[in-house]
């Protein structure tokens, strides 16, 4: 009778395994934080929606495992780290033609287009001069501060916009605060709770209130060229996730209030064209972006 059982046992064990069409490996994901904080909403928003990708699609990928690693990479570090795909195999940044050629580009923007628009975090003696300005013409007479190895950084030489930049992500915002440069332009999802942070060391800056600059610069899901399954698993999920509603409700979860705030119609939009973003066709396919 035990050996009937342990018979029975090993076939059922036999067929849970066997029965798909290939054997399911454990799919393994690497993920480095980036310059936000890992627990801070930004970080949050981007584990949830790759870890709800993976569940979606358990069922014909198989098991995975999530691994957060504690390193904090910008995406000129992080590139051949990818490429690699050893130490991190997934790297979410801002649309940029170069990692678009040398890794698997997920080209379904997880953040719904968030950061196409920017506020200004400006020194408030300059309050005066930022209502002046209506057009690009005129933002040009102002000078940015950018944090090296942005992709807004680039645009913004592309662009002939006068910008300095640093290598110190803090060290930006207490160099507005001394007046060295007249703004930062932050994503609308960032800006009101960078300045909250750092509030009571920032007594000069504040949100300039009238202008939004419009920047194409969707956020995708890289994957290493060594992961191409795993490209094909995300991708999956995250657009059975755009289909149904999924991924602009998780959006909403984190960013609700910033939303709210950010009050885009009584703004006046200075539009700056992105010549790293090659996909200027998908503008036009509204259910990737969020309905401002």
């Amino acid at each position: 009778m035990l050996k009937i059982q342990r018979k029975f046992f090993l076939k059922i064990l036999f067929l849970v395994l066997f029965s798909a069409n290939s054997v399911f490996a454990l799919d393994i994901i690497k993920i480095t934080n980036s310059e936000s904080t890992a627990n801070d909403k930004r970080s949050l928003h981007k584990k949830e929606v790759i870890k709800r990708a993976l569940e979606i699609t358990i069922s014909e990928y198989g098991p995975y495992e999530l691994r957060t690693l504690n390193i904090i990479m910008n995406r000129h570090r992080a590139l051949p780290i990818i490429i690699q795909g050893k130490i991190s195999n997934i790297y979410i940044s801002a649309a940029s033609e170069e990692w678009d050629n040398k890794t698997i580009p997920i080209k379904i923007p997880i953040r719904g287009g968030l950061l196409n628009y920017r506020l200004l975090l400006i020194n408030k003696n300059d309050k005066n001069a930022f209502a002046q300005v209506q057009s690009l013409k005129d933002l040009k007479t102002l000078k940015a501060g950018l944090r090296a190895g942005w992709v807004t950084a680039d645009v913004f030489k592309k662009n002939d916009i006068p910008y300095v930049e640093t290598q110190n992500f803090d060290g930006l915002f207490f160099l507005l605060d001394m007046h060295r440069f007249n703004y930062i332009p932050r994503a609308i999802y960032e800006i009101f709770d960078e300045l909250y942070a750092r509030q009571n060391l920032l007594p000069n800056v504040i949100i300039e209130p009238t202008l939004a600059i419009h920047l194409p610069m969707p956020t995708y899901v890289y994957v290493s060229p060594a992961e191409p399954r795993l490209a094909k698993r995300l991708e999956k999920g995250l657009r059975i996730m755009l289909e149904n509603g999924e991924l602009h409700q998780i959006l909403r979860k984190y960013y609700a209030d910033d939303l709210e705030r950010v009050n885009l119609k009584n703004r006046t939009i200075i539009k700056i064209h992105n010549p790293y973003f090659k996909d200027q066709h998908l503008l036009s396919d509204k259910s990737l972006w969020y309905p401002f």
